[in-house]
């Protein structure tokens, strides 16, 4: 028989991970694993649009949920910013979320628009581009290292 804690903790529980604020982030500190964890996406692109890497580069994001296999980001493109060409290290899928992003892997070359999304599997290559300033949720399984192949 299975255990529902509800309304109280599960004492077996897996222990909760936060990420901190930085000097680029200030208003970065955030829980990014936890057995449940509900993401404000709105929220999450309203601060990534307000930082000054935003204001400064072609691109931001934050990661919101982070595992050994499965990460989630929160991000923005200005106009013509492009993920370089590269080989997915993992599983991945990108939503549109608003705007316009083409997207070029080795099967084919179709334009996103917000509601849209992209399946790429791992060892696939793909390539990027914003087509006008666009926002997305990226998910990657597999990804136990630091750049995730995220350029």
């Amino acid at each position: 028989m299975k255990l529902l804690y509800i309304g109280r903790k599960n004492p077996t529980a897996m222990e909760e991970k936060h990420q901190d604020a930085t000097i680029n982030r200030p208003k970065g500190a955030r829980t990014i694993d936890a057995p449940s964890l509900v993401i404000d996406v709105q929220s999450y692109l309203n601060q990534v649009k307000t930082e000054e890497t935003w204001q400064k580069y072609d691109r931001n994001s934050i990661t919101v949920f982070k595992t050994t296999d499965l990460r989630v980001v929160v991000g923005a493109l200005h106009k013509e910013a492009e993920f370089l060409p590269h080989k997915a290290e993992g599983n991945m899928c990108l939503q549109v979320l608003g705007g316009n992003l083409q997207v070029m892997t080795d099967e084919l070359t179709e334009e996103l628009r917000a509601g849209q999304m992209v399946a790429i599997h791992k060892n696939s290559n793909y390539r990027f581009v914003a087509l006008e300033e666009t926002t997305y949720i990226l998910t990657m399984t597999d990804v136990n290292n630091e750049n995730n192949g995220i350029h």
